[in-house]
Parts: structure tokens; C-alpha cells; sequence
């Protein structure tokens, strides 16, 4: 029979490191302690395990539990630091794998941008070339490209002046480019002749507007060229075509006013015939009074005068020449187109009134174009008072200043021009009479527009038609 101390048997058979880590000690059935390894009492809470000693034990029981110390601590915070840190790094990557996805979506889209954006450039008839504040090119389009015949790295970089630059305009278009980099290019742009690479010319139309960045602030200019060579060329032409027009048009009121014309310039003649006559007569029988010559051949002077002048009025108003421009006293053009119409006017038993009112300054005009256009107005005023009581066969030509611009009325007492007919009255090829072209009025509307006037109709409240005819003063 042995006996064995509790306190020691622990000490000698618990080894030290467990003992760290656990409460090792031994209670009887009561709970009573009877030897522990430790000094330190563990938690109520930790974890403990029991061992009984039975048999033969009576009761007692080793009892082992953990203690909940710093190093616990240490590691549930550890733990807890990598679940942490592991929940950062996976919210992290979800992050960047957002950021990624719209980086990506942001690029397709400036690709589809730029793609789209290069496919209009490439699509436009319209030239575009950009060129930084010193002027020196810096992007161009193949529309540009293609009008002038050079490519892309003959031309980015380039400083004036630019190899497109035609030889004979050169002086101008250096003007024209630098009052685009001092910002007074006009807003309506300008028209130059540019050259191209084979040397040929053609007229390019060009708009220039400031180049801006993201940032507001402007880097260059970015100009947009157009080719209007084809444009021109079709201007001319119809321009031409308009002159043939004028020129018929004037022969045909001749080829109607010729019997008017015969028999005013049949008077002169007859009186210059009459007066020969009687001088030769004076000679023949010798007895003469040289007064009397004198005058007769003085007065035959005078009907020969008047003779050349229909002659003359004629010539001028027939020939064919290219507008010209004078400084013009529109009363006197209206007294020559009186004069011309006067005749057929009192053969058909109207009278004409001329109301020059106020100032009469000298406006830049072509006074046979005008007076073609009076014509026309005129003529067709008298045709439209046929049938009228003589009493109201009155055609008034009303000259007068309004403001900055010249007016002429042409007044008549005919019947009117109904509605329908006002709005179609100008259009080309329609025409009141049975026998018209329907091109008389066309032509004078656009003989006013060359002017830079205005020729539109009204009704007269006292009956009868209104055409008003507008042109500016200060026209250079």
C-alpha cells in the first residue's frame, strides 16, 4: 500500500507546456479542491473536461480546462484581421473589375465614336482643314484631299504660303489669311480661286469658325472649304442666258412698237422732205431772202436732230452689250421710255402723266435695263385701259424717295389683276394674253434684282393695277 502526494503526482506528471495552456487539478465528489497545477483560476465559461478517478477513486475527479487568455485573444484578432482583410481585397477586386468593365465599355465606345466619327469626315463633300493659331495646318479630310490633289503629309505642317495657293492670287489670299488669324474673317465667307496639284484653278467658297478645345480655350481655326466651280460655271451660263432673254425681249417690244416707231420718225422726215423742198424752190426761182433759208434750213437741222435721236433711242435700246453701271438720274430715264411710248400712248388715246417729287440723286444702274423694264410696265398699262372711257385712260409714273431707296410707281386704270393671278403673275412662261410669252415680267423682276431692288404689284383702291418698282441709293 503506497501513498502519493496529489500535488506532487501533478507536478511531476503534467508537463509545463500543458499546463500553460490548461487548468489541471483534481476535486473530490463535493467539488472540493484537493491539488491544481496552476495558480490561476481559468474562466467559468472556457472549456472544461472531467476525468473520473472511479475505481477506486471515491469520487474524485481530474478536471482539465482551457484557458481563455491572451493568446486567444491574439489569434481571434488575427482571425479576424484575414477575414477582414479578405473581405477589403474581395470588395477591391469586385472594384476594379467594375472599373475595368466601364473602362472597357468607355473605350468600345470612344472606338465607335471615332469610327463613327472618321466615317463622316471621310463621307463629306465638304473640305475641312484645321490650322493652329500661326497658321500652320494641322488636320485635313479627303475631301480636301481630293479637291486639291496633294495628301495628307504634303500638306500637316505646312506654313503659308500653302503649296494650293494660286500664283495670281496670291497677294489676297495672304490678306484673306490673315485677317482669319486676326479673327476678322467674314461671317459669310469668302471666295477665292485656289490651285491644284496638276495647276489647274478652281473657285472655292470658305467658311472659317475658331477651333476650341475641352477646355474653352481656342487652339486654331477649322475652315470649311467647298468647290463652287460647277456653280459659277452654271451662273454664267444662265447669266448669258438671261442677257439672249433681254436682248429678245427688247427686240420683240421693238417688232411691236415698229409701226409707232415708223410713223414718229416718217414726221421728222416729212418735215426735213417739206422744208428741202421749199428751200430748193427759193433757189430755183431766184428770188430768195437768205433770213428765210436760214431759217428753213435751221428748222430742218432741228427735225433731223429728232430723227437721229429715235434713231439713236433705238440703237442703244436693241443692241446687245453687257450691263453697265453709271451713276443714272432715273427721271430721265423715265422721260426717255416716255419718249419711246408716247406715240403708241396717243394712239390708243391715253394720256401719260410723269409726278417727279422731291430730290432726285444719282443712284449706279444700266439705263437701258431700266428702261426696258419701264417699257414693259407701261406697254402693258395702256393694253390694260383699252375698252375704258377716254376720260380714264390716264397712265401715271410716280418717281419718289422712300428713306435709302429710290421708288417708281407705275399706275393704270385698268381693270386690276385678280388674286389667283397676282401670286402667279411672275412666274416664268405665264401670261395674261392670248399671244404672250409669259416671260416679260420675269425678265424685269430679275433686271430690279440685278440692282439690288425689289418689283412687286398691287391692287389700285381707284382701279387698275400698282407696280412698284424699289432700288437703293448707296449702292456701290
Amino acid at each position: 500500500l503506497g501513498v502519493y502526494s496529489l500535488k506532487g503526482l501533478l507536478k511531476h506528471q503534467v508537463p509545463w507546456w500543458f499546463a500553460e495552456k490548461y487548468q489541471v487539478r483534481v476535486v473530490d465528489g463535493n467539488g472540493s479542491l484537493l491539488a491544481s497545477k496552476s495558480k490561476i483560476d481559468a474562466s467559468a465559461t472556457t472549456l472544461s473536461y472531467p476525468v473520473s478517478f472511479d475505481p477506486p477513486g471515491y469520487g474524485m475527479v481530474l478536471q482539465v480546462t482551457a484557458y481563455r487568455g491572451a493568446d486567444n485573444l491574439a489569434q481571434t484578432l488575427i482571425a479576424t484581421l484575414i477575414i477582414i482583410l479578405a473581405a477589403a481585397v474581395f470588395w477591391s477586386l469586385w472594384a476594379v473589375r467594375g472599373l475595368i468593365q466601364r473602362r472597357l465599355s468607355a473605350e468600345q465606345a470612344l472606338r465607335s465614336e471615332y469610327a463613327f466619327r472618321k466615317a463622316m469626315e471621310d463621307s463629306l463633300m465638304v473640305g475641312m482643314r484645321a490650322r493652329d493659331l500661326e497658321g500652320r495646318v494641322t488636320y485635313v479630310n479627303p475631301a480636301f484631299l481630293q479637291m486639291v490633289g496633294f495628301s495628307a503629309e504634303e500638306l500637316i505642317g505646312r506654313e503659308p504660303p500653302m503649296p494650293y495657293w494660286a500664283p495670281e492670287e496670291m497677294e489676297r489670299t495672304l490678306l484673306l489669311h490673315n485677317k482669319v488669324l486676326e479673327g476678322k474673317a467674314p461671317h459669310e465667307g469668302f471666295e477665292i480661286r485656289l490651285m491644284r496639284k496638276d495647276g489647274s484653278r478652281f473657285d472655292a467658297l470658305i467658311y472659317e469658325a475658331p477651333l476650341i478645345d475641352a477646355d474653352g480655350r481656342q487652339t486654331g481655326w477649322m475652315g470649311s472649304i467647298i468647290d463652287v466651280t460647277a456653280r459659277k460655271h452654271a451662273e454664267e451660263v444662265a447669266r448669258q442666258q438671261q442677257e439672249k432673254l433681254q436682248v429678245t425681249a427688247r427686240l420683240v417690244t421693238m417688232g411691236e412698237m415698229a409701226s409707232t416707231l415708223a410713223h414718229e420718225l416718217n414726221q421728222p422726215l416729212a418735215a426735213i422732205t417739206s422744208y428741202n423742198a421749199g428751200c430748193l424752190n427759193k433757189l430755183d426761182s431766184g428770188n430768195f431772202n437768205a433770213l428765210q433759208i436760214r431759217e428753213a434750213l435751221g428748222k430742218l437741222a432741228v427735225q433731223a436732230q429728232r430723227a437721229g435721236q429715235i434713231i439713236r433711242r433705238v440703237h442703244d435700246f436693241v443692241r446687245k452689250s453687257e450691263p453697265k453701271l453709271a451713276p443714272c438720274d432715273l427721271a430721265e430715264v423715265i422721260d426717255d421710255s416716255v419718249g419711246f411710248i408716247e406715240a403708241a400712248a396717243r394712239n390708243r388715246g391715253v394720256r401719260i402723266v410723269r409726278e417727279i417729287q422731291g430730290m432726285r440723286p444719282e443712284l449706279m444702274a444700266d439705263p437701258v435695263m431700266l428702261e426696258q423694264v419701264l417699257l414693259n410696265l407701261m406697254r402693258n398699262g395702256i393694253e390694260a385701259m383699252n375698252g375704258l372711257p377716254p376720260e380714264r385712260r390716264r397712265l401715271t409714273i410716280k418717281l419718289g424717295q422712300v428713306e435709302a431707296q429710290m421708288e417708281i410707281r407705275v399706275i393704270d386704270r385698268g381693270p386690276g389683276i385678280p388674286p389667283e393671278v397676282l401670286e402667279k403673275l411672275f412666274t416664268p412662261l405665264f401670261s395674261t394674253k392670248a399671244d404672250g410669252m409669259g416671260m416679260g415680267l420675269n425678265i424685269c423682276r430679275s433686271i430690279i434684282e440685278f440692282h439690288h431692288g425689289r418689283l412687286w404689284v398691287e391692287n389700285n383702291p381707284e382701279g387698275g393695277s400698282i407696280f412698284v418698282i424699289t432700288l437703293p441709293i448707296d449702292r456701290q
